[in-house]
C-alpha cells in the first residue's frame, strides 16, 4: 500500500507528494506500534518477520545432516536433503563467526537452517544469536515516536534568515538536457519504457503515412 501510494503521487505537485508520505508515514508508525503492544503483552520475543524465519529454518534444518570440525571455532559442515532433484548442497558454518555459507545468516541477522542444526550438533542456543534489532522491546521503540501533524505554510513561523537561489547550481556547460543523478527506480523503467512504445507508434504511423502518399490507392 504505501508503496503504491508513492507510485500513484508520482505525477502530483511536490507539496502533494510530501504531504501524502508524511500521512503514509505517520499510518505506518502507528500501525507497528500497535501491534508491537499486542505482540509484548503476548510475551513474543521477536517481530513476527523475525520469528517466522527462524521458525521455519528451524523445521527446514531437522532433514539436514551435520558433520563437526573444529571444535573451537564450532565449525561444521551441513549437507541438506535432496528432494525433487534440488538440495544435497554442502555448506559450511563457523559459529565462532556467526556466518554460514549459504550467505542468509549475514543477510537476515537470523541463524539459517544449517546454522541451527550446527547449534543443535554444539548443544547452542540458536536463539541467543538473533540479531538485537528483531527483539520486540527494540521495534516497539523504533516506532513510539509520534510523527506530529504540518499546518499551512501561512500559519510557519517566519525564518530569520533569507532564503538565496544560486544560479549556478543548475547552470549547465553541456548542451540538451541536463541528467538527473537520482537513482532510477521501477517508476521510472516503466515511464522510459511507455516513452519508447509511444516513439515506436509514432515512427510506425509516420512509416504508413509515407507509404501512403508514395503509393495513393
Amino acid at each position: 500500500m504505501y508503496q503504491w501510494s508513492s507510485e500513484r503521487a508520482r505525477r502530483l505537485p511536490v507539496t502533494a507528494i510530501v504531504e501524502i508520505t508524511l500521512q503514509r508515514t505517520a499510518h505506518y508508525f502507528r500501525e507497528r506500534a500497535l501491534r508491537s503492544g499486542v505482540m509484548l503483552s503476548n510475551g513474543q520475543l521477536w517481530t513476527d518477520f523475525a520469528k517466522k524465519k527462524f521458525t521455519d529454518w528451524g523445521e527446514k534444518s531437522i532433514t539436514h545432516t551435520v558433520t563437526k570440525y573444529d571444535h573451537l571455532q564450532q565449525s561444521a559442515s551441513v549437507v541438506t536433503k535432496r528432494q525433487q532433484g534440488l538440495g544435497f548442497n554442502t555448506h559450511v558454518v563457523k559459529l565462532a563467526n556467526r556466518e554460514c555459507s549459504c550467505g542468509k545468516w549475514n543477510q537476515f541477522g537470523i541463524p539459517c537452517s544449517h546454522a541451527q542444526k550446527v547449534c543443535a550438533a554444539y548443544n547452542i542456543n540458536a536463539a541467543s544469536m538473533v540479531k538485537d534489532y528483531y527483539d520486540v522491546r527494540a521495534y516497539k521503540n523504533t516506532y513510539s515516536k509520534a510523527l506530529q501533524p504540518v499546518q499551512s505554510e501561512e500559519y510557519w513561523d517566519v525564518s530569520n534568515f533569507e532564503l538565496v537561489h544560486d544560479t549556478t547550481i543548475r547552470t549547465s556547460t553541456r548542451p540538451g538536457r541536463s541528467q538527473t543523478l537520482r537513482i532510477q527506480n521501477e517508476m521510472d523503467w516503466r515511464q522510459t519504457r511507455a516513452r519508447q512504445q509511444a516513439q515506436r507508434r509514432g515512427e510506425s504511423s509516420r512509416q504508413s503515412n509515407v507509404i501512403e502518399q508514395d503509393y495513393p490507392q
